[in-house]
């Protein structure tokens, strides 16, 4: 997901990061800041080859890192990300330019023969993330009104991987685009996500696609794999763009279920949070500089 900013955004991230660094100051002694705890995490170093969950594995490229859930359930709360459920977990360039979450979602096989409709699409999800705003104001951050696709829903059958883009309104004025991808499988689904900047939004989501293809799913749990008598899912792809629980709310009435999905499926980079990477960056660059001279 990335935000564009307007003609104050260099200004606002700079003033951010100085309050940022008055706030370190002004905190007790002995109290770690944002960027520490951050940097404190049990980050997994590339290259090297990672397992996810139960059916899946990653690789982790040189220069990327790669934390588990229990991780990667902090890291959401410092950034002012709400996750979901504790099965997600976080991979990012040392660079920290980007970052992005995979998150498996035990669903079933979800059927790929669905056409969709994105105008459909559209309309259900503002309608929805109005019910999703009440989460997000209550925990005293910023709600968001959906804009529309900047990338219309598309489905490659070969590689069974769904992919859109779509942009968003916060209420401070910033824009946002979330960047989605929703790897099927025998038993489920993977989302993958891209938290990004958009000023280098080609150059990522060119090297996002590159990282995600390191995630397989293993032996039998491909979507090929699937057999007459497996368990199937109760919704096709259009409910995997609107939170993945769309059709069980509507005839259900489940409500908390799909506004927790939206809720967790947006993930923001708020200004501060960009300075804050760029610092962490930075230390992880000089780290693994000091790491090969060893």
């Amino acid at each position: 997901m990335m935000i564009r900013y307007g003609r104050r955004a260099l200004l606002l991230a700079l003033c951010l990061a100085c309050a940022n660094a008055a706030v370190a100051q002004d905190a007790p002694q002995g109290t770690p800041t944002i960027a520490q705890q951050i940097r404190a995490l049990h980050w997994v170093e590339g290259p090297t080859q990672v397992s996810v969950g139960t059916n899946a594995t990653f690789d982790v490229p040189a220069g990327y890192r790669f934390l588990g859930p229990a991780d990667t359930v902090k890291f959401m709360a410092l950034t002012q990300n709400l996750s979901s459920d504790d099965s997600e977990t976080v991979f990012a360039p040392n660079d920290f330019a980007w970052w992005g979450v995979f998150n498996y979602t035990d669903a079933g096989h979800v059927s790929d023969q669905e056409k969709i409709d994105p105008d459909a699409l559209l309309s259900t999800l503002r309608s929805t993330q109005e019910r999703a705003n009440k989460q997000l104001s209550a925990r005293g951050w910023p709600t968001l009104q959906i804009v529309g696709w900047e990338q219309a829903p598309f489905y490659d059958p070969q590689t069974h991987n769904l992919s859109w883009a779509m942009e968003a309104r916060d209420s401070n004025g910033g824009e946002v685009i979330n960047y989605n991808t929703r790897l099927l499988s025998r038993t489920g689904f993977t989302a993958a996500t891209l938290v990004d900047d958009p000023r280098t939004l080609q150059a990522s989501v060119s090297q996002f696609k590159n990282v995600v293809a390191g995630y397989r799913f293993v032996g039998n749990q491909t979507y090929a794999s699937y057999k007459p008598g497996d368990k199937t899912a109760e919704y096709g792809l259009a409910a995997l763009i609107t939170g993945g629980a769309v059709a069980v709310a509507a005839k259900t009435g489940l409500w908390k279920v799909i506004v927790a999905a939206l809720v967790a499926g947006w993930k923001v980079v708020a200004a501060f949070v960009v300075a804050l990477f760029a610092s962490i960056g930075k230390f992880f660059k000089r780290l693994t500089g000091r790491n090969r001279d060893r």
